[in-house]
């Protein structure tokens, strides 16, 4: 199986090369292996690096070596125009669909968010409907999860920029007083009870003994005092938690009689600091879902426990569960750096230098080296929806990238650590130079007598003949001496004249390199993209000083 996939990889690496003067993009293959494998969606990263390998060969090869294997396939059909794949059929009625995304303001969006905001964005577009945007902030103890007040801005910030639109937008945090209203229903209609054994205790006799918790038989009234304590705060913080009632059988030990509310006694919240009784994510989310008429419900399946514990209680409330979509976990390597904590740690410590540090997988983040939303939107839906786990894979995404940034970043001659060296002849005044592959536009470089090259170009071509890439042929030394020789077989370097401009790049490790670059590079603007020579893509950051930071190959 391995092998014909490599076959059927190699065969549209080829044809994609045939149709774009020699160079197969990976993006255009990994859709073509999908649509005619689409078994090979289950391990996304593992197909990537074998597209990305053999694309890379593809393109090393000559146009006539390349002409020759793609003659051993016999003839192939010119390809057509693809068609952009849909996003699946939602169940049930669809005349007027709801959803939400419900993100922890505990930070800014990082790439694991982009799932949840990209697919809940492309159905609501499907079908016309409406998208709320619910922020899940009722956690105001665990460190990893306690709301940051500049969180919720930064969220709609980012989501705008990834083009998702959303038609209302509101902090679960506003609807503490319709929470206590409801479980106050719930208890009763003894379909909720007050708790105040202590954790292990409680643990120890219902989900390991499955016995009943003694706290359950207790009165209506009973239940509805123990409540209004819990509400002035007559009880700390581990000393009352209220339940919900579930069948006693239940098979999953951790559905049973599961948590609504707890107290938190000194809450860190931006908006609501001195509240002390606070409902937990599934409460809070399946009363905001009725409450909004949200009819379809796009989850991870690791939160599938939540789908479990809310069921009981819609049938509590005689409502009607919205339909569920669940998708597999989107998995970062201990190298994308997302946590929170690690985050604000490296900051303390001077490791980041912010929330748009170019080593964090947040959007802030990849917005500055230059990673574009269309990309990102583009990779999202390349994943499709499964339940299997998916680990992120940048090689994959900076592919997409760079099919889009590709024709439209002007190319530029940039050169750090320079040395400078003399020419014994200089060729011309200036050389021209494509501003971008495949276009008839060029750039005007000016040549003089001492031109400068990186350090490390000269140290391993000292004395050899190279190509100073666009102008002509030296043999390299202090004095370069030229040849005028035709010879194409040798290495290319690049340099820059004594006209040129002193630019800062910042690297994806976030080290700041600082040289020179040709003139025209004085041109750019905030936000453009364009490609060092032989470097690699970069976003212009500032133009006064002149600060780019680096992208991907």
């Amino acid at each position: 199986m391995v092998t014909d996939t490599r076959k059927l990889i190699l065969k549209h690496a080829l044809v994609n090369a045939a149709a774009f003067g020699g160079k197969a993009t990976p993006g255009s293959v990994i859709g073509k292996i999908i649509a005619e494998l689409p078994d090979a969606k289950k391990d996304m990263a593992a197909l990537g690096k074998l597209v990305v390998s053999i694309v890379n060969e593809v393109n090393s090869w000559n146009a006539s070596k390349q002409k020759a294997e793609l003659d051993k396939y016999g003839k192939i059909e010119k390809p057509k125009k693809e068609e952009k794949k849909g996003m699946p059929e939602l169940e049930g009625k669809t005349a007027k669909v709801v959803m939400r995304m419900a993100p922890n303001p505990n930070g800014p969006m990082h790439i694991g968010h982009c799932r949840m905001a990209v697919l809940n964005d492309e159905f609501v577009k499907k079908y016309k409907g409406k998208l709320m945007l619910r922020f899940d902030d009722t956690d105001p103890k665990n460190p990893n999860k306690i709301p940051m007040k500049e969180a919720y801005a930064w969220f709609e910030e980012d989501l705008k920029w990834l083009g998702v639109k959303y038609d209302k937008v509101f902090r679960a945090s506003e609807h503490l007083d319709s929470y206590y209203k409801l479980f106050r229903a719930l208890l009763e209609a003894n379909y909720a009870y007050v708790c105040t054994c202590g954790q292990e205790e409680w643990s120890e006799t219902v989900r390991m003994g499955r016995g009943t918790c003694p706290c359950r038989d207790n009165s209506t009234a009973e239940n509805v005092s123990r409540w209004d304590k819990m509400l002035i705060g007559e009880f700390k913080e581990g000393q009352a938690v209220g339940r919900i009632k579930t069948p006693q059988d239940i098979a999953d030990p951790a559905v049973l009689d599961w948590v609504a509310f707890r107290i938190v006694d000194n809450p860190q919240h931006p908006f609501e600091p001195d509240t002390h009784v606070w409902p937990m994510l599934d409460f809070a989310s399946a009363i905001d879902d009725k409450e909004f008429k949200v009819t379809h419900i796009l989850r991870g399946k690791d939160l599938m426990i939540s789908e479990a514990r809310q069921k009981i209680l819609y049938g509590h409330m005689g409502w009607t569960y919205p339909h569920t979509i669940v998708y597999g976990k989107f998995v970062t390597t201990d190298e994308m750096v997302i946590s929170k904590s690690k985050i604000l740690e490296g900051m303390r410590h001077g490791l980041y230098k912010g929330w748009d540090d170019p080593r964090l997988m947040l959007l802030r983040a990849l917005r500055k080296r230059g990673i574009q939303a269309d990309a990102i939107r583009n990779y999202i839906l390349s994943l499709g929806i499964n339940e299997s786990e998916t680990t992120v894979d940048l090689n994959i995404l900076y592919t997409m990238n760079r099919e889009i940034i590709d024709k439209k970043a002007n190319r530029y001659f940039f050169v750090s650590d320079p040395v400078e060296i003399t020419l014994d002849k200089v060729p011309a005044k200036t050389v021209k130079a494509p501003v971008y592959p495949g276009k008839k536009k060029f750039r005007s470089i000016p040549v003089s007598k001492k031109i400068y090259i990186e350090k490390t170009d000269f140290i391993a071509n000292k004395g050899k003949e190279v190509r100073l890439m666009h102008m002509a042929n030296f043999i390299l030394d202090n004095t370069a001496k030229f040849t005028g020789k035709p010879l194409k077989d040798i290495p290319k370097i690049h340099w820059v004249g004594s006209k040129n401009v002193k630019v800062k790049i910042v690297t994806q490790q976030a080290k700041e390199v600082e040289g020179l670059a040709e003139p025209d590079i004085a041109k750019a603007k905030v936000d453009d993209m364009v490609q060092f020579e032989r470097i690699s893509f970069a976003r212009c950051d500032s133009t006064k000083p002149l600060v780019f930071y680096l992208a991907h190959k």
